[in-house]
């Protein structure tokens, strides 16, 4: 499966490549300094003494982590497509902080890190077997962030960064234009909202799905404004699926299930993740059993897992290894990198579910894994064990089925470093005296532990 930023072309053949080394070709004939800078990071000073078609066509290889042109084009040529999806990964930083990951991750490939190598076997094509990561380069380190994030090129990736924040500022001026027509949502007038355009509404809409769009509001669980108002606003737009995503993000049970009646597509993915997954990753279990009723899109053992189906996990787990549909957070904007390259082992499949059905709550799930040999404390990704995941929304029952079953408090996740006990402080410090927060610390610090020490 290869993800590929929404707004780029899907799959283009080896023709869009030719003609793009031939407008390399000519750039560089009439002293364009991109053009230039281009060639000059692949080939140095040799290119002025000959730059033809052919050495525009492997600079164009090399771009792409490919060693020449007869490899690129035997890829272009033979790939398969099944499996192709759009992501959209990019949250209106600069392209600095994309050059300083590139930096980092440099870092950790001259230290030979195992988990830099398999990053850069993943992004690079020229180093797909390779068994160290020790020789690779910054041009190698940019080509693996860029790829990480849906681009093909490190040139890409920062053509695009600059647009997203373009979109951003234009999309917060779409919204402060329309702080009067919110107004009129909120106060229920139906009038002014029968004026609105179609885009208008979808931009509205939107608004809606967040939680502090619209001033002086702050929307939750609850729909939070008129039903009525929203379903004229509702009855003009065109766009109902990209207000579904934000409202599952956003813990918006009610307007996802209103944004569901009125059609939106649970499935809808042309932006990476479902709204399903979005929620999942999100932590909003309410989100998801709304969403699971209209079904559980895309289908596999982490959904179901999360989802609580313990019938569907158990029809599904002998079958992990042929998984397709694998969890990835950076998907769904919970503001966490990639993360590393999934394999196809059964247990790193088992593993996801696992630490999902902690995150959510899923008890029977949890104790079914539990009871067929899986491990309390497997991490598939940035370190965090179910332990983790179960702990952050206060899942008390499946935290002390963990404990009971051997689950380790004192391991640290890779992203906070921060053991149970750290979880509890970054999560719980404000609610020091709700008795959740009392019965949690008993558990994970022991008996008699009954006074929160912060």
């Amino acid at each position: 499966m290869s993800d590929r930023h929404f707004e780029l072309p899907a799959s283009p053949n080896l023709e869009y490549y030719r003609k793009q080394a031939k407008h390399l070709h000519r750039a560089y004939a009439t002293a364009d300094a991109e053009a230039e800078a281009r060639v000059a990071d692949v080939l140095g000073g040799r290119a002025a003494e000959r730059f033809q078609l052919t050495d525009a066509q492997f600079v164009l290889a090399q771009e792409h982590g490919f060693p020449n042109w007869a490899e690129f084009r035997a890829h272009v040529e033979n790939r398969n497509t099944t499996g192709d999806r759009p992501v959209s990964r990019l949250v209106g930083i600069g392209p600095g902080a994309y050059a300083s990951m590139a930096d980092a991750l440099l870092v950790e490939l001259r230290r030979d890190d195992p988990g830099a190598l398999r990053r850069l076997r993943a992004g690079v094509p020229r180093y797909a077997t390779a068994t160290s990561a020790a020789t690779a380069g910054l041009r190698d380190a940019r080509l693996v962030i860029a790829r990480e994030l849906g681009f093909p090129t490190w040139r890409e990736l920062m053509s695009f960064t600059e647009k997203s924040r373009r979109d951003l500022d234009e999309r917060r001026e779409r919204w402060r234009s329309l702080h009067g027509d919110a107004e009129a949502l909120l106060a229920g007038d139906t009038d002014r909202l029968a004026g609105l355009t179609a885009g208008q509404a979808d931009t509205l809409l939107h608004m809606v799905a967040m939680p502090e769009a619209i001033p002086g509001v702050r929307l939750d669980e609850a729909l939070g404004v008129p039903r009525a108002a929203l379903e004229v606003v509702l009855g003009k737009a065109t766009d109902l699926n990209l207000p579904l995503v934000w409202a599952a993000r956003s813990n918006r049970v009610e307007y996802v299930r209103l944004l569901l009646a009125a059609g939106a597509d649970p499935g809808d993915r042309s932006r990476g993740a479902t709204a399903l997954e979005n929620a999942i990753h999100h932590g909003h279990t309410g989100v998801v059993d709304v969403l699971a009723g209209y079904g559980i899109v895309p289908p596999a053992l982490w959904t179901y897992a999360a989802c609580g189906r313990l019938d569907l996990v158990r029809d599904r787990y002998e079958a992990a290894g042929a998984e397709r549909a694998r969890p990835e957070p950076a998907d769904a904007g919970v503001g966490l990198p990639p993360r590393l390259p999934a394999t196809d082992d059964p247990a790193e499949i088992v593993g996801e579910a696992f630490v999902h059905a902690c995150q959510h709550g899923r008890v029977d799930v949890v104790r079914w894994f539990l009871d067929r040999g899986v491990h309390p404390d497997v991490a598939p990704y940035f370190g965090r064990t179910g332990l983790h995941w179960a702990i952050q929304p206060g899942h008390l029952e499946v935290v002390r089925l963990l404990l009971e079953r051997g689950a380790d408090p004192s391991i640290r996740d890779e992203i906070f470093h921060a053991d149970a006990d750290g979880w509890l402080h970054i999560f719980f410090a404000a609610r020091p005296h709700d008795p959740l927060t009392r019965e949690l610390h008993e558990s994970v610090n022991g008996p008699g532990s009954t006074r929160c020490p912060w």
